[in-house]
C-alpha cells in the first residue's frame, strides 16, 4: 500500500466513542482526528489504530506495516499510557494489558487475569514504565525518520522526570535521548472536550476526546505540518 498519511495510537487515535450507542463507525471513522487532517489537506490516509493499544503494540504494528512493504509520506503517531503492556498469551496471541485499576469485564480469561496480577505485583516499577516509553520512542523514532515525516503526540502529558509523580527520577537515559523530539500532548491539545458519559458497560465512559477535540488535535497536526514545508 502507498498511502499519504499514517496513523497508528490506541483509542483517541481509533475515534473511541465517536460511534455513540448507535455503534456508527463510519461515522466514528468520519469524526476522528486522521480523516479531518487528510480531507483538510485533500491526502489518503490509513489508520491502523486499537482501543487499549500499548506502546509496544504501537511500534509493533507500525514497525511491521512498513516492513510489510507499505509506504507513506507522513506518519502520525500516538503513544499510550506509560503503565501499559503487552504480552503474549497461551495462545500466543499478543494482548494489551491496561493500567493496574482496570476494572475487569467477563471478557478476560483467566491467563490474562493471573498475568495482570502479577506483573503489577512483582514487575512493574514506576522506573520500568518510565524506561519503556522513552525506550519505545527512541526506538521509533529512529526506525522512521529515513522511512518518512514523523509527528509524535502522546495520550496525556509527557512522563517527564522529576515532573509530577515522577519526581523522584532525576534523569532518565533514554528520556535524555529523546527530550529534543516535539511530541503533542492530547490533555493540552484537547481542552476538556470530551465525549459526554453514557455507560460505561458500552464503552462509552466520557474519557475520549468528543468531535471538538479530534478537531483541536487535526488542527494542531496540522499546524505543526505547515511548519515543516
Amino acid at each position: 500500500m502507498k498511502t499519504d498519511l499514517f496513523f497508528c495510537g490506541d483509542s483517541d487515535t481509533y475515534g473511541m466513542e465517536l460511534e455513540g450507542l448507535e455503534k456508527d463507525h463510519t461515522k466514528r471513522e468520519s469524526l476522528r482526528f486522521s480523516n479531518l487532517v487528510a480531507q483538510d489537506l485533500g491526502k489518503t490516509h490509513h489508520n491502523i489504530s486499537e482501543s487499549g493499544a500499548c506502546n509496544d503494540w504501537i511500534v509493533k504494528n507500525t514497525i511491521d506495516w512498513f516492513e510489510a512493504g507499505n509506504v507513506c509520506e507522513t506518519a502520525v503517531i500516538q503513544f499510550s499510557a506509560p503503565r501499559r503492556w503487552g504480552y503474549y498469551d497461551s495462545e500466543e496471541v499478543y494482548q494489551n494489558m491496561p493500567n493496574n485499576n482496570y476494572k475487569f469485564d467477563m471478557k478476560w480469561k483467566e491467563d490474562q487475569l493471573i498475568a495482570h496480577q502479577v506483573y503489577y505485583e512483582s514487575i512493574w516499577s514506576m522506573h520500568l514504565e518510565l524506561d519503556n516509553y522513552w525506550k519505545n520512542l527512541f526506538f521509533l523514532h529512529n526506525y522512521l525518520q529515513y522511512k518518512c515525516q514523523v509527528l509524535f503526540n502522546t495520550l496525556s502529558t509527557k512522563p517527564v522526570p522529576g515532573v509530577g509523580k515522577y519526581e523522584k527520577f532525576t534523569t532518565n537515559s533514554w528520556y535524555d535521548l529523546c527530550k529534543n523530539i516535539e511530541i503533542g500532548e492530547h490533555r493540552i491539545i484537547v481542552q476538556g472536550h470530551r465525549c459526554p458519559f453514557i455507560d460505561r458497560s458500552k464503552g462509552l465512559m466520557g474519557s475520549h476526546p468528543s468531535a471538538q477535540g479530534h478537531r483541536s488535535i487535526a488542527d494542531d497536526i496540522l499546524r505543526r505540518l505547515a511548519r515543516k514545508t
